[in-house]
């Protein structure tokens, strides 16, 4: 098992009760047999940005152990549920293929077919780097799988930070030397206090710049996520962290920012506060105002703004008033900017709503 860096400052409370959450949910956890072990969780194919076109995601989330940092002793990330999904014990070598193989299967002969291009993004709800996770036999296998495949112009891993390590890139480029690569990093924030008390996140801003040189080195692109409005911040404060991450990371030249607004998952210490109506998720006037502040067209140039929230239009995903109309018009905003990437995107809401006046008033005080 990886150590974690020992220089970083945790809100002790705060773990704690995320640890006793993170137990309940576990507890509560049903086996899964082998036929679900034998399947990924989900897969889909859908519209996206890729580097320089419109083109489609297929998208594959494997089942494995889960996240080695929410099942250990700090309990994970704050706002994260994701491990509701993992078998917590190992999952077999072969079951990890077959699941592979089975979301391949059975969009192969679309992928194909389409006059798209197409971006792999394949996730595992942890560390697809993580030999605890995923053997170094089972990523060969998957990656040659992705090499024979002419569609797939880009593809998109995940990794914590200290699974990413210059032996595991040299494999990644050895089996996939004609892919764009990107390793997406939860970074969160670029504040460590923010990231590390408020989301228990155990990474330090250092560590991060150490990933994005491991990966310049060998030419394969990072992708990071922020997380928009994390528990304790107000939407002011949500926009001002936002921002002041938006740009640093254009400043360090990452070649991908996921925007990733909160939404409340079930079993969660988020979850806690918003039953307690300690916590609301944000606006999406907020995200907009955000996105127009911290980008300049320039900028889009050089840098991929991706977003694609969870739970939108809902309770407990990124919302205005919950009025259909004013949810589908913001949604629909995002979506185009986000396959544009054209900033005049985000002036043309069709909708104008009177919940912007609420907005206004409680936007310095929730």
């Amino acid at each position: 098992m990886k150590k974690h860096n020992s220089k970083i400052t945790y809100n002790e409370s705060l773990t704690e009760k995320i640890f006793f959450y993170r137990q309940q949910t576990l507890k509560r956890k049903k086996k899964y047999d082998q036929e679900q072990l034998n399947k990924p969780i989900t897969f889909w194919i859908k519209k996206e940005r890729l580097l320089g076109e419109i083109g489609k995601e297929f998208t594959i989330i494997l089942r494995t152990r889960g996240c080695d940092w929410a099942l250990g002793a700090h309990g994970g990330c704050s706002m994260c549920g994701y491990i509701k999904d993992a078998n917590i014990e190992n999952v077999a070598p072969t079951q990890i293929k077959n699941q592979f193989d089975y979301a391949l299967s059975n969009k192969l002969n679309e992928i194909n077919k389409d006059t798209d291009n197409y971006v792999l993004k394949l996730f595992n709800s942890g560390s697809f780097l993580d030999e605890g996770e995923i053997s170094e036999n089972v990523r060969r296998y998957i990656y040659e799988k992705i090499a024979s495949i002419g569609k797939i112009k880009e593809v998109v891993l995940e990794s914590r930070v200290e699974y990413i390590t210059p032996d595991k890139l040299i494999e990644i480029k050895r089996y996939l030397k004609n892919k764009y690569l990107e390793i997406g990093i939860g970074l969160e924030a670029i504040d460590d206090y923010i990231r590390n008390n408020y989301i228990n996140k155990g990474l330090l801003f250092s560590d991060f710049k150490n990933a994005i040189q491991i990966c310049k080195e060998h030419n394969i692109g990072v992708k990071a996520y922020l997380l928009f409005k994390p528990p304790f911040v107000n939407e002011q404060g949500a926009m001002d962290d936002c921002e002041n991450s938006i740009k640093e990371l254009i400043e360090l030249k990452v070649n991908s920012i996921s925007i990733n607004p909160l939404n409340i998952q079930k079993g969660t210490f988020t979850e806690f506060l918003w039953f307690q109506k300690r916590y609301r998720p944000p606006w999406y006037y907020s995200l907009f105002k955000c996105l127009k502040r911290s980008l300049s067209q320039e900028d889009l140039k050089t840098v991929r703004i991706l977003s694609d929230p969870s739970g939108a239009g809902t309770k407990r995903g990124i919302h205005n008033c919950l009025k259909r109309e004013c949810e589908s018009s913001a949604k629909e905003v995002l979506r185009k900017f986000v396959l544009t990437q054209d900033l005049r995107e985000l002036d043309k809401e069709t909708f104008d709503c009177n919940c912007k006046k609420k907005y206004k008033m409680q936007k310095s005080y929730y």
